[in-house]
């Protein structure tokens, strides 16, 4: 055997060497969201990063970056689309920027409770708008099923009634449907990141805020605005979504993986919500929180005007959406 002959054999075996070893090189993905690392949805995140290691027999791993490191919301969806980063793990507001449907899930009560949200989760116009997400943003998801609980509001003062809101000022997110669902009770909306929203309520900037009661607690709140009032003015989705780009690069079964995952994550996220608001509740209590109960109908009632405003400035494209979501049984 020749000289030549040999370093051909042996520069094929490296190849080959290196092909192996790329092949078992695992595939990271980052996944990053803006709650606090002991957050229920951050959780859930990380049983999603379990599951998938789990079923992918560790070809595939899911690192969680919590508590904004990797920005706010906003910002982490732009750099999915750019291809900087991999997935994305909260709410549905901010799909509206990219799919003007979707703004209509950050409107009050839009959703009457849990059980009529998952509903609508399984309706056509839910997955039509699931599909325009994929098509004009990017954005798959691969957990959709989890059940945010209500999001009351937390107070400098005692909220009894919508008219108690007149004049107040809200911290609210960037999302349409907030400010105008304020905006119909007469107060004032002051955009802010949520990881400003307690130094703005000691500061006076901001009066009021809505979240999950764990969401309120998890930025302890109650410390600089005691009253709770339990009226759920948003219900929405927990999802994490991936960038198509990045989903259509793993094999089919690593994609099949992250489905199935996504969907045991987001009943597992459902059990903990359910068991979490009652536990936070009482734990604000103890912190001197004072929790009020009213009726939601007075709130529903000045939402009327609101909705057929925003059907006719198109915050929403399609036609009749709010009734079309209402009339889901």
């Amino acid at each position: 055997m020749t000289q030549g002959m040999i370093r051909a054999l042996l520069l094929g075996a490296a190849v080959l060497g290196a092909a192996g070893a790329a092949s078992a090189e695992t595939e990271t993905l980052r996944l990053g969201n803006i709650t606090g690392p002991k957050h229920i949805e951050t959780r859930a995140q990380e049983r999603f990063a379990e599951l998938v290691a789990e079923k992918t027999d560790g070809e595939v791993a899911v690192e969680v970056f919590s508590g904004g490191q990797l920005g706010d919301a906003p910002s982490q969806l732009e750099a999915i689309r750019l291809g900087a980063q991999d997935m994305y793990g909260g709410g549905t507001g901010n799909f509206g920027k990219y799919v003007p449907d979707w703004n209509i899930t950050s409107v009050g009560f839009v959703f009457r409770d849990k059980e009529h949200f998952l509903k609508v989760l399984d309706s056509d116009v839910y997955k039509a708008m699931e599909q325009a997400l994929l098509d004009k943003a990017g954005f798959r998801m691969v957990l959709r099923n989890g059940a945010r609980p209500g999001k009351p509001v937390i107070a400098t003062k005692p909220i009894m009634g919508p008219d108690d809101l007149k004049g107040m000022k809200v911290r609210i997110p960037p999302w349409e449907g907030y400010v105008k669902t304020f905006e119909a009770m007469g107060a004032k909306t002051v955009s802010l990141p949520w990881g400003e929203t307690y130094l703005a309520l000691k500061q006076g900037i901001a009066e009021v805020a809505s979240a999950t009661a764990s969401g309120l607690y998890g930025q302890s709140l109650q410390e600089v605005a005691p009253y709770l009032t339990r009226v759920n003015f948003f219900s929405d989705g927990f999802t994490i979504v991936i960038g198509d780009r990045k989903f259509q690069q793993l094999s089919p079964e690593h994609q099949e993986a992250l489905l199935e995952a996504g969907e045991e994550a987001g009943e597992y996220y459902n059990e903990l919500a359910a068991r979490d608001e009652a536990e936070v509740i009482e734990k604000m209590i103890q912190d001197g929180a004072v929790v009020i109960r009213v009726s939601p109908e007075p709130f529903i009632a000045k939402m009327a005007p609101v909705i057929e405003q925003m059907e006719e400035q198109d915050v929403w494209t399609t036609d009749g959406l709010f009734e079309q979501i209402q009339a889901i049984q």
